[in-house]
């Protein structure tokens, strides 16, 4: 079989065609497949923010709530304290 016959020069081609198509075929798969990954990564970020803005808002309360106590309990032992001083 010599190189330059027809069916040798069509097999060649098919072959270079098969391996071209093979790797665009694995290209656009990892391709697709990163920007999945890239997505769900995008999403657990934006999870993780609101989640952290959530606890920021919770401690806000919580450190609102414990300076009102403070500020309450200061306001009855002045209280407790006049009283005991004009009895």
């Amino acid at each position: 079989m010599s190189l330059t016959t027809p069916s040798f020069t069509l097999s060649l081609l098919g072959l270079l065609g098969l391996l071209l198509s093979g790797l665009l075929t694995g290209y656009l798969l990892r391709y697709m497949q990163r920007n999945k990954s890239k997505k769900q990564l995008l999403e657990l970020e934006d999870e993780m923010l609101r989640n952290h803005a959530k606890i920021l808002s919770l401690e806000k309360i919580i450190s609102d709530l414990k300076r009102e106590n403070n500020q309450l309990k200061n306001i009855y032992a002045r209280r407790s304290r006049e009283s005991q001083v004009h009895s």
